[in-house]
């Protein structure tokens, strides 16, 4: 928010000397709705119109997610994507959210807690002042299956090998009998592990884990799987609907992209790029093409790899507000609804999205 790097005007930047001239959004507006009409009559005259794709990222309010959904109904020439792949299984709650277990009195009566690829200590700092706070009151055990980390008190670390989780899982693990001798156990992971490429085969073993301590639990049979969430709205994204990931094709088959709150050095993109520096995909049915980019910051050096790797003739930037610069409404990870007020004038140009 208060980043001297954070990006506050907008620019139009196509090789020319006056491109990185500071604009006033009536000429940004004026740019982005002349792309928007045109692309609008080419669908209604033209047999195989193009696309503009929207990559969205996690931190977009629900208001922006409804608007943002109700354009791409109206236009066709639209298509919704995420710049990262989330293998979520949005059938329950309870497969993403952190549950009940850790947000009621159970904590206390539990002496043990896994956790599975997390470190709470950065990615949940809440949730790490609750997991000390019970340690500090003695009789708590807590195992790690991840990297060694310090997470500001004593813990058991396994190894970061999921082998082990499976050993674990099977009875296998000298580690098993504590876990069934234990008094209401807690197992936390997080939503990285969506991002694997066996992450079906990973939540099914962790349910299967969850099941086991079940059988042998004193408590009542309930979900003591915790997943933690790491954006603003990444449970939001997942109530609302599967927005497919951005791929290759999206950059070869349309005619621009509409980046909004979407950091461009995720793995997804970078994969993507290196792809096409390897020339594995050369194809492309459009030259000039436009690549719009809503955010607070920018990484210059990606910016211009993705200039001259997939074409983009014209740069348009449009300067957006960060969290508590701009009102509005997520969903945390708990599954509660958050309303964010603004509280911080913006600086410069910047906008709400």
């Amino acid at each position: 928010m208060f980043s001297p790097e954070k990006i506050v005007y907008g620019f139009i930047n196509n090789h020319r000397k006056e491109s990185l001239a500071n604009l006033a959004w009536k000429k940004l507006f004026k740019e982005l709705f002349c792309a928007l009409y045109f692309q609008n009559h080419l669908q209604k005259h033209q047999y195989r119109p193009a696309q503009i794709i929207i990559c969205l990222g996690k931190s977009t309010s629900l208001e922006v997610l409804n608007l943002v959904n109700i354009i791409a109904q109206k236009y066709p020439f639209f298509k919704l994507r995420q710049s990262e792949p989330q293998n979520v299984d949005v059938d329950l709650e309870q497969h993403y959210l952190l549950n009940s277990s850790l947000l009621n009195p159970r904590i206390a009566a539990s002496d043990t807690c896994l956790l599975i690829g997390i470190n709470p200590r950065y990615e949940g700092s809440k949730l790490n002042l609750k997991l000390r706070s019970r340690y500090l009151k003695g009789n708590f055990n807590i195992v790690h299956i991840s990297s060694l980390s310090n997470l500001t008190y004593s813990n058991t670390n396994l190894t970061s090998n999921t082998k082990v989780l499976k050993s674990l899982i099977e009875g296998n693990n000298l580690f098993c009998q504590e876990l069934v001798n234990s008094s209401n156990p807690i197992l936390v992971s997080n939503v990285e592990i969506f991002k694997r490429k066996d992450s079906f085969g990973l939540m099914n073993m962790l349910k299967s884990l969850n099941q086991h301590v079940n059988l042998f639990s004193q408590c009542d049979s309930q979900n003591r799987l915790n997943i933690l969430s790491l954006t603003p709205n990444g449970v939001g994204f997942a109530n609302f609907n599967h927005i497919k990931p951005v791929e290759k094709k999206d950059f070869s088959h349309s005619t621009g992209i509409y980046f909004v709150n979407s950091s461009l050095s995720t793995s997804n993109i970078k994969k993507l790029l290196s792809l096409k520096l390897l020339n594995f995909f050369q194809s492309y049915l459009y030259s000039n093409k436009t690549l719009i980019t809503q955010n607070s910051k920018l990484d210059t050096k990606l910016i211009e790899q993705l200039r001259k790797g997939f074409n983009f003739c014209n740069h348009l930037h449009l300067p957006n507000t960060a969290l508590l610069e701009a009102s509005g409404t997520y969903i945390n990870t708990k599954g509660n609804i958050n309303k964010v007020v603004k509280v911080i004038t913006p600086l410069g140009q910047s906008k709400s999205d």
